[in-house]
């Protein structure tokens, strides 16, 4: 059995990737999830794997000799080798995976992930700066959406046109950066430029940060959700974290034919190698956000054009190799278990 361990009771970009990795790995072996029952309700989870809200309930009801304890967050890393401890106690052939997909926020969270992570009998990060968490990690060639590879045919088809919006998305959490939206949102406004951000559920539970962002924001604030179909062929799309790993979101907005300005943290400048649909800036440079946003505003429509489906065209080249390899290497210490 491979079994999924993931806390959270939000969507973020961890659980976008949890999602496919169940898809892809419950048709190659017997899967299940341990995940609080908010979290589940807001992802997607095949029919065929079989759910746990508590790790209790997992080894309560779940009868195999050999386990795959797979962590698909850092704060379940406790947990799973808390399971593991308990099953190896029963007699269970047990191995311990963790996925690292995100720097942890503070020092002591840095602290502990390191801790808990050496641990594991293997581990997985998203981009190479996270082994700084774990040197042996396995670093798999690249991060990307799991999705068929028919949005840039289509584009190339029917074109990509510049609907004048600026959007932003993300959680109300401070590695966010959404607090720099505001200036940046002003100064864009007075060209009567259309801009709109969508906040989603916070991680860190900061209210007084989430309640000043939203009023901050006011002026700009629509009703939105973590999907890629709120981002729209020809937005330009602003993501001004403070840190990033792989980044989902800039990922789903170039997929989507979305022109992408972004703060140069993490795989963000290497989404695309030629600089197409993609432009960075230093974190809390707002002056330079505002002049990038500025200049794709005023690219003509054939260059913008250009520039957004090679975004497209990038990342689906390289869709889905870090799934894939991920659960190839999760597959294998299946059947080594077995052998």
């Amino acid at each position: 059995m491979i079994t999924f361990f993931d806390s959270k009771n939000e969507r973020g970009g961890g659980q976008v990737v949890l999602e496919h990795l169940l898809e892809l790995t419950q048709s190659q072996a017997p899967t299940s999830l341990v995940m609080p029952r908010a979290g589940q309700s807001k992802i997607t989870i095949p029919d065929a794997i079989a759910s746990f809200d508590t790790s209790d309930e997992y080894i309560a009801r779940s009868h195999d000799d050999v386990h795959v304890l797979v962590s698909n967050a850092n704060s379940a890393m406790p947990n799973v080798l808390s399971t593991a401890r308990k099953l190896r106690r029963a007699g269970k052939s047990i191995t311990t995976v963790s996925i690292i997909h995100n720097y942890p926020s503070k020092f002591s969270y840095m602290a502990a992930t390191s801790y808990f992570v050496r641990r594991f009998d293997k581990s997985i990060v998203v981009e190479p700066g996270l082994l700084r968490l774990c040197k042996s990690a396995m670093v798999p060639s690249w991060l990307s959406l799991y999705a068929p590879l028919s949005t840039a045919v289509e584009h190339q088809t029917q074109g990509i046109r510049r609907t004048g919006k600026v959007k932003s998305y993300g959680r109300p959490d401070h590695e966010k950066g959404l607090h720099h939206l505001a200036p940046i949102f002003a100064a864009i406004s007075e060209t009567g430029t259309s801009c709109q951000v969508a906040l989603g559920s916070g991680f860190a539970g900061n209210r007084r940060y989430a309640d000043g962002l939203r009023r901050d924001l006011a002026p700009w604030l629509v009703d939105g959700r973590r999907t890629s179909e709120w981002i729209k062929p020809g937005d330009i799309f602003v993501i001004p974290s403070l840190t990033e790993a792989a980044c989902l979101t800039a990922q789903e907005a170039l997929s989507r034919g979305a022109f992408v300005i972004a703060t140069r943290v993490g795989l963000m400048t290497y989404l695309s190698p030629t600089n197409q649909g993609v432009r960075t800036f230093a974190v809390g440079d707002v002056a330079g956000a505002i002049r990038m946003i500025d200049e794709a505003l005023n690219l003509n429509e054939n260059d913008f054009e250009v520039e957004c489906f090679a975004g497209v065209s990038t990342i689906e080249e390289r869709a889905g190799r870090w799934h894939h390899q991920t659960v190839a290497a999760i597959l294998n210490e299946h059947a080594s278990a077995h052998r």
